[in-house]
């Protein structure tokens, strides 16, 4: 059982984290409709690649110590630095629950190496604290988010009140900028909005994304003629702050589609090889769905939202009269 936004902040930080371990076997990973971010930065941190990961991870987790101080806690698993307001044994222990699960789900299925740098996961319990945390690392408070990743630290911060999906979410945002750093905006929201509710599959191996609230967000775009078109969300500015919930909910349901048609995997190949050639991933994403031109796989993805509602309405309506049988 997962435990509501409102049940965990009733219940306190200790059993929050413990709701963040169930992971460990194949469930249902749920984030709250709340704000993520992946904060781009075109300046890498520079790395001399001859030292160790290992050294790398002690290096970082010293810089957070003392930044941080006594009341956070940072320790070490190489690629991760794990840290927060917890105590040892609890991020310990979510390393190996929740953290563990999801990377090697990730990597298994799309991430072909390990990452050669560390990733920091700042796991913070509440709202107040994920404000302190960034207060702390980098004098921003981003209050509106629920969890994010900047690229130019490697770090994901995550306020674990809002669901361990958001772990998820943030997590593939690292993964993939260590496997594919040139991934196009739009994909790599897309493929980490996918997993901010997901399962795993029966051998745990793997994510696999869930209708989530984000569909419904589309749907009424396309009715009130405010999608855009497949060709504009992926060639034009991504995600500006008056359609910024829009243009997720596209690209979240376009990798739902993908995803339903055994396409993603397929797609994140193609795009990642022909990064070069084709930057936006356009050319890419109609090869692999078998579309002549960019038209024609829009039109296949709007039939296949406009599904999505009869199909939550004849599952509304067989609940309902399920109910009623039942009193």
């Amino acid at each position: 059982m997962i435990l509501t936004r409102k049940q965990i902040l009733t219940i306190g930080p200790i059993l929050l984290v413990t709701a963040c371990y169930i992971v460990a076997a194949p469930s249902r990973l749920r984030s709250n409709p709340t704000d993520v971010a992946n904060v781009s930065e075109q300046t890498e941190p520079d790395v001399d690649p001859s030292i160790p990961l290992s050294v790398q991870c002690n290096t970082t987790a010293d810089g957070l110590r003392s930044r941080l101080g006594r009341e956070w806690i940072v320790v070490t698993h190489e690629p991760f630095v794990i840290g927060g307001d917890l105590s040892a044994e609890q991020l310990n222990q979510c390393y190996h629950q929740t953290v563990v699960p999801i990377a090697r789900a990730l990597e298994s299925r799309y991430f072909e190496r390990s990452p050669r740098h560390p990733i920091s996961v700042m796991l913070c319990s509440s709202d107040e604290r994920f404000r302190q945390c960034n207060l702390l690392l980098d004098d921003q408070e981003r209050s509106q988010y629920s969890g994010l990743y900047l690229r130019k630290q490697r770090r994901v911060i995550v306020n674990l009140a809002s669901g361990e999906g958001t772990i998820a979410h943030e997590l593939t945002h690292a993964l993939a900028h260590a496997n594919f750093p040139t991934m196009p905006e739009w994909f790599d929201e897309g493929l980490a909005s996918l997993h901010e509710e997901c399962e795993f599959s029966a051998d745990g191996l793997q994510l696999i994304g869930v209708e989530n609230w984000r569909v419904g967000t589309a749907l009424d775009a396309l009715h009130g003629g405010k999608l855009r078109l497949l060709e504009d969300v992926t060639s034009k500015r991504f995600g500006a702050a008056e359609r910024a919930t829009i243009d997720y909910a596209h690209v979240r349901s376009l990798c739902l589609y993908l995803q339903e048609r055994m396409l993603l995997k397929s797609f994140y190949d193609l795009c990642r090889a022909n990064s070069k050639a084709d930057p936006t991933g356009l050319r890419s994403l109609c090869y692999v769905a078998e579309a002549p031109d960019p038209k024609t796989l829009d039109d296949a993805f709007r039939v296949w939202l406009l599904a999505r509602r009869t199909e939550n309405a004849d599952r509304a309506l067989k609940d309902n009269h399920g109910a009623r049988t039942q009193h």
